[in-house]
């Protein structure tokens, strides 16, 4: 119940992927959830050794529309250099005009993480690495984005 043709539309106890393998990226999980709530419908992306991939693609609850695939990079660090690290990862995977989502579960949405992470993306910035929107999700669920 509430998986559509290929994805998600009310939260689950355990999800599958698009080939049908049980879910276990923490980060993804939590960012696909927070998509549910909004409305959308989730696809867990599914994983590919050999090639690039991303974690989800974001549609509209009645899968009519695209709406954004998604890499997600979970960080635990402080360093906002770790933070650039993820994000020019995240962009190799999820490609020009993707977004990478960024979660912390270590943190909520306060100024001090804000700081660090807001320092992090302008490092990616700068070293050019940001080809499109950056999504951070705190573990109160609360989100910034940078564009």
């Amino acid at each position: 119940m509430g998986r559509g043709k290929g994805g998600y539309t009310e939260k689950q106890t355990s999800y599958r992927d698009s080939g049908g393998h049980k879910v276990t990226d923490s980060g993804a999980i939590f960012v696909g959830e927070r998509y549910i709530d909004m409305g959308f419908m989730t696809v867990f992306r599914q994983e590919h050794p050999d090639q690039k991939n991303y974690d989800l693609t974001i549609k509209t609850s009645d899968d009519t529309e695209f709406v954004k695939n998604i890499e997600v990079k979970q960080v635990t660090s402080k360093n906002p250099s770790k933070v650039a690290s993820n994000i020019k990862k995240a962009f190799r995977q999820v490609g020009d005009g993707g977004t990478v989502a960024i979660y912390l579960p270590n943190h909520t949405k306060c100024n001090s993480a804000i700081s660090f992470v807001t320092k992090g993306f302008k490092e990616a910035q700068r070293k050019g690495f940001v080809k499109g929107p950056v999504e951070v999700w705190f573990n109160d669920k609360k989100n910034i984005c940078f564009e």
